[in-house]
Formats: structure tokens, C-alpha cells, sequence
């Protein structure tokens, strides 16, 4: 199966990708948002039926749930986290404060939808 995982532009990216290419089973997008002048992410995405993973900082976590809430809230998991976390995947760094709780979501996504950590 095809996942892709992006961080910040490359999580929008890889949302846009995702939702018109069927070979793609699920998404991880960490920190996504409108990051690209004449494209409108929200829009572009809507109505996908690709898993998606999202998860972000705390202070990002409105937007996020704002970009992804054109797609079917039982097709998408968001983890938000407690704590303040951090933009992107830096999140899943062992440095990262709270980075334990980001990967327990992120791999209980794969593990639902991929059957695997």
C-alpha cells in the first residue's frame, strides 16, 4: 500500500496528491495548512475518501481542522495534543516534549488502516 506522510508544505501536498490517485490507501499529514499562493487547500481536498492522518502544534490545531472539514469526519483522525507540541513532524522527535502521545495516534492510525506500527 501507498502512504504518503508530508510535514508542513509537503503535508499539503501530499492531501492534493492523495486525493485523486486511488493507489494512495491513507495520508499522514503533519502541520498541513494554506501555505500555496492561487491554490486553495480546503477546497481542493474536499470530499476525499483517503484515510487521512492530522495532527499539528496546539496553537495550529483550528486551522487544521478547518482545512480538513470538507472531508468525511469518518475518514479523517485528528490527534490534538495536550501539550503545545510543535509545527510538522518534528512532533514524532524524541526531543519534542509530549512526542510519545503523537506517535501512540500516528501509529494507531497505521495500525488501523494498514494493519501494521
Amino acid at each position: 500500500p501507498i502512504v504518503l506522510v508530508g510535514s508542513s508544505y509537503s503535508a499539503s501536498l501530499a492531501l492534493l496528491i492523495a486525493k485523486d490517485n486511488p493507489k494512495v490507501r491513507a495520508v499522514a499529514a503533519f502541520s498541513p495548512g494554506e501555505y500555496f499562493d492561487g491554490i486553495d487547500i480546503q477546497s481542493e481536498i474536499s470530499g476525499m475518501s483517503t484515510a487521512v492522518f492530522v495532527t499539528s502544534s496546539k496553537k495550529e490545531t483550528p486551522g487544521v481542522e478547518t482545512l480538513v472539514s470538507e472531508i468525511d469526519p469518518n475518514n479523517v483522525t485528528h490527534y490534538k495534543p495536550e501539550v503545545a507540541g510543535i509545527h510538522g513532524s518534528r512532533a514524532l522527535w524524541s526531543t519534542t516534549k509530549g512526542n510519545e502521545a503523537y506517535w501512540e495516534a500516528f501509529s494507531s492510525f497505521l495500525e488501523e488502516h494498514l494493519g501494521t506500527k
